[in-house]
């Protein structure tokens, strides 16, 4: 890996323009990378410009992304790469389909340098690092920050990494939260970060209208005979009602039932179009079940799109998890 590390500074260094993206429903990991990716380049004074969908920034608002070089219009981002040339690096993305880009910007670009964390990654860059062992890309972005800069990492840089780094380890709860996972986290708070307000403002803050969203899933809350199974769903009526779509996080809390070995979430986000959101605790593969459905992710969180109603799709996946437990 060490030689792919190398080999992408070194197209860093020999070209300057780069469009940064991170995948559809873009969670801490996704947007902290892309913003610590972004931030580095322009420091290592490259035209990098990233998209980040608006949608999906709203927990992240500490972060500040504002600069110019960030873009949550997406117009806008393809009138300012209009008959340029650029180089896409994606991030946390495990396959193409998941690139938060339309097809008009993916074609456009030179080439595609893929990094991610997920071992089902389809490798679909002309360059694809690909470390599984990580427990977040943000991980991996380490280690470009570090080779790239010669003075100490800025709190611009450090506070996107920790949150990245953060969120997926679940704020450090989760089995992919390593010695060297920790080791980073020292230094970035040595440099100035403050993981409780990371924690606070991802874990520990919820709007009013989330939590009544949060309630009225709670009242679908179901458990299989063996108590292995637990599931929740969130339907279109539900958000209407709540006046929110916020469902972050609301996988977990099946899952995180004593006895349950996998907790799933399904949100109905179109009539036939059902998010389904997959997490086990200790051995059941939850990336394997949602390749079921054409979906992947890592072991322990994994996810996929059903297009079948919110019922049957309830119904198939039970019947496939069983096999899983």
């Amino acid at each position: 890996m060490q030689e792919k590390n190398k080999k992408i500074i070194k197209i860093i260094n020999e070209n300057d323009n780069f469009l940064i993206v991170g995948h559809v429903g873009a969670d801490g990991d996704s947007i902290g990378s892309v913003t610590a990716l972004t931030r580095l380049l322009k420091r290592t004074n490259k035209k990098a410009r990233a998209y980040l969908n608006r949608d999906t920034l709203a927990p992240f608002s500490f972060l500040e992304v504002n600069e110019d070089q960030f873009y949550t219009d997406y117009e806008k981002l393809q009138e300012a790469l209009n008959q340029e040339e650029y180089i896409l690096i994606t991030l946390d993305s495990g396959s193409l389909e998941r690139v938060d880009l339309k097809e008009d910007l993916i074609n456009s670009a030179r080439f595609i340098i893929n990094i991610d964390h997920h071992e089902d990654n389809t490798c679909f860059g002309k360059i694809n690092l690909i470390q599984d062992d990580r427990a977040a890309v943000g991980e991996i972005i380490y280690n470009f920050v570090t080779e790239m800069l010669d003075s100490k990492i800025p709190l611009a840089i450090a506070e996107p990494l920790a949150t990245a780094i953060i969120t997926d380890t679940g704020a450090l709860r989760y089995e992919n939260t390593s010695s060297r996972v920790l080791r980073i986290l020292a230094e970035l708070i040595d440099l100035g970060v403050n993981i409780y307000k990371i924690n606070k403002k991802v874990f520990g803050s919820l709007s009013y209208k989330a939590l009544l969203l949060k309630g009225l899933a709670l009242a679908t809350l179901e458990r299989s005979e063996d108590g292995k199974i637990a599931w929740l769903y969130v339907s279109r009526q539900m958000m209407h009602q709540a006046e929110t779509d916020y469902t972050e996080g609301l996988v977990n809390l099946p899952r995180d039932i004593e006895g349950v070995e996998i907790g799933i979430l399904f949100t109905e986000e179109e009539e036939k179009e059902i998010k389904l959101s997959l997490r086990s605790n200790f051995y059941a593969e939850a990336n394997k079940l949602a390749a079921e459905f054409d979906g992947g992710g890592h072991p322990r969180a994994a996810g996929a799109t059903v297009e079948k109603t919110l019922q049957e799709t309830i119904e198939s996946v039970l019947k496939a998890a069983h096999k899983y437990v």
